[in-house]
């Protein structure tokens, strides 16, 4: 079970009152080896494929009426994948399009690539930086991320998206420490909201916070 606890920088709407909502994967394409992922547990058991945009449009019908649209972190990260702009192009189209919220690493693409997403994003919406550290520790669990690549887009971002932009930051043993660094950081990156995790059991057991109680890190946030 996850633990957590939202630092609130403004004010962030609730995304868990959708009474019709769509969770979903938008490939199978990750950059990233995060040990406690089943992708990396049965890595090579994935076919690498993107979601196919007819069957998009299935589960986003009109008729359906959906309120929100999740694009999960759980197999894969959605910027990855090769099919997204062609569904945010479609999701356009529609006359009541459903709220988006987005959950990525944000490693791995430049600024012009931002810079597009942002223009398939309206205010209403939130992009989640699923980031556990700082720069000299993000990558031990985030294995593959790259720093200065998830700063770019997080900074372009902030400049062309006035929506919700929030940080997730899962607590393990080698980053705890770094937690209020990570909430000071978040304010001068103009972020919406901070968000502190502990891990589940999927936490590869030398992760496992062990030097301080769950309390106590909370007891260092301000």
């Amino acid at each position: 079970m996850y633990e957590g606890l939202n630092t609130n920088f403004s004010h962030v709407d609730s995304w868990g009152n959708w009474r019709r909502r769509v969770n979903l994967e938008a490939s199978t394409r990750c950059n990233l080896l995060c040990p406690g992922c089943n992708r990396t547990q049965t890595r090579g058991q994935f076919a690498i494929t993107d979601l196919d945009i007819e069957n998009f449009k299935l589960l986003v019908k009109p008729e359906n009426n959906l309120q929100g649209l999740t694009y999960n972190m759980a197999l894969s990260d959605p910027i990855y994948s090769g099919t997204l702009f062609e569904q945010l192009e479609y999701l356009l189209t529609l006359k009541q399009r459903p709220q988006l919220h987005f959950s990525t690493n944000g490693s791995g693409r430049n600024e012009q690539w931002w810079k597009q997403f942002a223009t398939y994003l309206q205010n209403t919406d939130m992009v989640e930086f699923a980031i556990d550290g700082l720069k000299d520790t993000n990558h031990i669990y985030r294995v593959n991320a790259k720093w200065e690549s998830i700063l770019l887009g997080i900074r372009t971002l902030r400049k062309h998206f006035n929506g919700k932009i929030t940080w997730r930051y899962l607590v393990f043993e080698h980053n705890y420490h770094q937690v209020a660094q990570a909430q000071q950081f978040a304010t001068e990156l103009n972020l919406d909201n901070f968000n502190v995790i502990l891990g589940d059991d999927r936490t590869p057991k030398e992760m496992i916070l062990s030097s301080k109680t769950w309390k106590q890190v909370l007891n260092d946030l301000s």
